[in-house]
């Protein structure tokens, strides 16, 4: 099962099991699990996504990208990987995020960028 919590500092954390490539109906259940945190339109916070040990499909990865302004001001994903680089880069230049959306190999420097949106 996959992670997901607000942290002390407000922010929605994601973390994916270990390994997995999170699909469609996984990233709706994380939608409908942010619903339940009371998340949405009128209530949007700053994401932190733990993706040093998983990935998305692309029908997830649209998913988010239509959805997603409704739930959040702007996310941060933690990975080191070159792919996971390659396919945010494409992600944002292929979507045109509403919500902006950066990648950073550490927590703290999320953090740091998330803050700015406070």
């Amino acid at each position: 099962m996959n992670e997901i919590w607000i942290d002390d500092e407000g922010f929605l954390i994601l973390k994916p099991k270990e390994g997995v490539e999170l699909d469609l109906d996984e990233v709706k259940a994380c939608f409908e699990a942010y619903k339940s945190l009371g998340i949405g339109p009128h209530n949007k916070v700053l994401e932190i996504i733990d993706a040093r040990d998983g990935s998305m499909t692309t029908e997830a990865r649209a998913f988010a990208a239509e959805v997603g302004n409704d739930y959040f001001i702007a996310a941060a994903i933690i990975s080191d990987s070159l792919a996971v680089r390659m396919v945010v880069n494409f992600y944002n230049s292929f979507y045109k995020q509403k919500v902006p959306f950066k990648m950073f190999s550490t927590e703290e420097a999320a953090r740091k960028w998330l803050r700015t949106f406070k």
